[in-house]
């Protein structure tokens, strides 16, 4: 292996060591790993930033600009305080009412972490009638909001879908979507029946959420036509993209801005709702890939992971691997987009990688119950203080289960066909 492509490694291994162990951003980091490479591979800057997907960035940003509208028309809120009155007092349907929320809006595109960061509180304050309830409801919605990340229209879809046009690598889009929801439909379900069925289950998961205010000023809809003209936005943004192929972040970009000149909301408080930081982590992290593709690294790991002899072999390892990185990086996407490629460049035209990666992207979204990842510690937060720790345990402990099964049942075919 030439210096270059070593050094590569090296510095890779470097950049996700440091954002665990100090808590950094994977993109700036290897955003800064890439100046050294790039000079001693001899790759001018120009040939770098050829790299930086720019694409990714508006999708994101559009998509989620969108959904502030959303929010800060009060439609948002509308939506969910409307599914709550109508299941009422029938407290085994919420969890799948908010799981169904949750992958909803997920599907239509926005980041995973915003509608659990606005569902989770709530769906914690309708949970404070029903404690035994409260810790199935919360996981039903974090899964369904995590779970709906491959849809084309989400930026994990966009993630996937770039590392795949960049290796030639052809797969259905709505395929992995679709493998990854029956994965998420049959997590909750089996979780309901032990959390609410049996009494090891109830007697983890009976715990009282803290007391939670029921809505703020923001949860209004003081402007009628707002909220409803930023629901008709994403709805024609949904069918734009699906039935007339529409750019997705050019699309949202041109949905906001209507928005934006009719009804005039401060923009400051919308541009804050972009997550810069994931936008920052795909961008820097991409671009370094980019480059390690470019001095031959991919394709020298290719040769490497084929002489395994057993294809089989090699998925699991790609798929465990990255399950378990999951569990301890708190970047979902960061993992993703460092797995994604290797396992893209070891299985060349395979005619089965919807399979294949949905066998890697399923139970890396799992993973999100961990309390290292946002999803788990928004749960830890809402329970009474003196049972956060034994919440934090029982998470923990959850995803670690599901990191050993969710992947053993998705590779079974993938591993057969391989």
């Amino acid at each position: 292996m030439p210096f270059d492509q070593l050094l590569s490694l090296i510095l890779l291994v470097l950049v996700f060591l440091l954002a665990i162990s100090k808590k950094l951003n994977i993109g700036i980091l290897a955003l800064a790993a890439t100046l050294p490479l790039a000079v001693i591979a001899g790759v001018d800057a120009k040939q770098v930033f050829e790299f930086f997907d720019g694409k990714l960035v508006v999708l994101i940003a559009g998509v989620s600009l969108l959904f502030a509208h959303m929010k800060q028309s009060g439609a948002l809120t509308w939506l969910i305080v409307k599914i709550f009155d109508v299941v009422g007092d029938r407290v085994y349907v919420l969890p799948w009412a908010v799981f169904i929320l949750g992958a909803a809006l997920s599907t239509a595109g926005a980041f995973a972490t915003a509608p659990i960061a606005l569902l989770v509180p709530m769906v914690a304050y309708v949970s404070s009638r029903t404690r035994h309830m409260f810790f199935i409801n919360e996981l039903a919605v974090i899964i369904g909001a995590n779970m709906a990340g491959p849809s084309p229209l989400n930026p994990v879809g966009a993630l996937i879908s770039s590392i795949a046009a960049d290796h030639n690598v052809s797969y259905s889009k709505w395929g992995v979507w679709a493998v990854a929801m029956v994965t998420a439909v049959v997590a909750v379900a089996v979780l309901q029946v032990i959390f609410t069925a049996t009494k090891w289950g109830r007697a983890r998961a009976n715990m009282k959420p803290e007391q939670v205010v029921e809505g703020t000023a923001d949860d209004v809809v003081e402007r009628p036509v707002y909220a409803i003209c930023s629901g008709l936005a994403l709805i024609m943004f949904v069918v734009c993209v699906i039935a007339f192929g529409w750019d997705v972040g050019l699309t949202a970009m041109a949905m906001v801005v209507i928005l934006q000149l009719v009804f005039d909301p401060p923009e400051k408080a919308l541009l804050k709702t972009v997550p810069w930081n994931a936008i920052i982590l795909l961008t820097g992290l991409l671009t370094y890939l980019g480059v390690m593709k470019h001095i031959g690294t991919m394709d020298t790991i290719q040769h490497g992971m084929l002489s395994i002899g057993s294809s089989a072999l090699l998925l699991a390892a790609i798929v465990y691997l990255t399950t378990l990185l999951c569990n301890i990086e708190s970047s979902t996407l960061g993992v993703l987009g460092l797995a994604l490629p290797i396992a893209m460049s070891s299985f060349p035209g395979n005619e089965h990688m919807t399979w294949v990666i949905a066998a890697i992207a399923a139970p890396a979204a799992l993973m999100v119950v961990n309390p290292v990842h946002v999803a788990g510690t928004l749960v830890v937060a809402q329970v009474q203080e003196d049972k956060q720790n034994k919440t934090f345990r029982l998470l923990l402990s959850l995803a670690i289960s599901m990191g050993v099964i969710a992947p053993l049942l998705l590779l079974i075919y993938p591993m057969m066909v391989v």
